[in-house]
C-alpha cells in the first residue's frame, strides 16, 4: 500500500501539494476551509503541522471534501495523501522517551506521510533521531525536507543516503523553496539548482535511489516547475504554500455550491 502512496508522486509531475508550513499561524477554521477547497480542486497532497488539534481539523475537512464532492459531480482521484510536519528541533534536545512523548500520538491518526524538515545545521547531532522515527512510523512515507540554505551538498547527499538506509522505499525529498522570500529568480533558480545537485548527486548515483520521488517545494506560482523543465532538473511534484491560495478566498464564512465552484475554477486555472 505505502509504494502504491509513494507511486501516486513518482509517476505524476503534477503532483500538487497544499503546505501549511510548520508555523503555528493560521485559525483552525480558516485551514479546515482551504483544505475543504483544496481538495475538492485537485490537490494531491495536503501538509499541516504536527498538532493533534490541526490534524482533526484536517481530516474532517477532507471528509467533508468527499461528501461534496458527490454532490458537485466532482471526481477525486486520487484523495490526497496527508502530510505532518514538524522540525527535527522540536525533538534534537530531547532522549528517547521525550521524543516518542513529543510524537507518538501521530501513530493514531490516518497521516500517509510524516514530513521533517531539517532545520539545523548540525543535524549528525540530531541523526540518531532518524532511526527512531523511521521505525515508530515503519507504515508511513518518511519526506525530508532540506535546504542548502542550511545545508552543504555533501551533508545534503550523506543525510539522504542515511534516511534511506532506514526508511528504503518509503522515502520522499522535499527542497525548502520560497515560503519566506519574494518569488524573484534568485530564489526559483536556487531552489531548482538545488534540485539539479539532489538529483546528479544523489539520486542518480545508484538504481537504489531511483524511485525516490522530488518536490520542490513551499512555490509561489509554477515559474519554479516552468524553469525546472527549461533546465532539465527532473521532479515528481511542487509544494504551494498555503498563503499564495488563500488570496482566492472571500470574507465569507460559508460557502454556497456557487462560491466553490468560482474557487474551483479559479485554482483549477492558477494551477494549469
Amino acid at each position: 500500500m505505502q509504494k502504491t502512496k509513494t507511486n501516486i508522486i513518482k509517476n505524476n509531475s503534477k503532483f500538487y501539494k497544499l503546505d501549511f508550513g510548520i508555523e503555528d499561524i493560521e485559525k483552525p477554521d480558516k485551514i479546515q476551509l482551504l483544505i475543504f477547497l483544496a481538495t475538492l480542486s485537485g490537490f494531491s497532497g495536503i501538509d499541516v503541522l504536527a498538532k493533534e488539534e490541526i490534524i482533526k481539523v484536517a481530516i474532517e475537512a477532507i471528509k467533508k471534501a468527499k461528501q461534496k464532492s458527490k454532490e458537485l459531480n466532482i471526481e477525486l482521484n486520487p484523495i490526497p495523501l496527508l502530510c505532518s510536519s514538524f522540525g527535527i528541533d522540536l525533538i534534537s534536545d530531547l532522549d528517547k522517551d521525550s521524543v516518542l512523548e513529543k510524537i507518538e500520538f501521530l501513530t493514531d491518526y490516518a497521516i500517509d506521510v510524516i514530513d521533517i524538515h531539517f532545520n539545523a545545521i548540525d543535524f549528525l547531532t540530531n541523526i540518531n533521531k532518524v532511526d527512531l522515527i523511521c521505525d515508530l512510523f515503519k507504515n508511513k512515507i518518511i519526506s525530508v525536507n532540506l535546504s542548502r540554505k542550511r545545508l552543504s551538498n555533501i551533508h545534503m547527499v550523506d543525510l539522504l543516503k542515511t534516511c534511506f538506509s532506514y526508511s528504503k522505499k518509503n522515502l520522499i525529498i522535499e527542497v525548502e523553496g520560497l515560503r519566506l522570500y519574494d518569488n524573484d529568480y534568485s530564489h526559483i533558480l536556487q531552489t531548482v539548482s538545488t534540485a539539479d545537485i539532489i538529483n546528479k548527486q544523489f539520486i542518480q548515483t545508484s538504481p537504489k535511489y531511483k524511485r525516490v520521488p522530488i518536490i520542490l517545494g513551499n512555490c509561489k506560482n509554477r515559474d519554479i516547475e516552468k524553469l525546472a523543465l527549461r533546465c532539465n532538473v527532473p521532479f515528481n511534484g511542487i509544494s504551494f504554500f498555503y498563503q499564495n491560495i488563500k488570496t482566492f478566498l472571500s470574507d465569507k464564512s460559508t460557502y454556497s455550491n456557487e462560491d466553490i465552484q468560482s474557487f474551483l475554477s479559479k485554482i483549477k486555472l492558477y494551477l494549469s
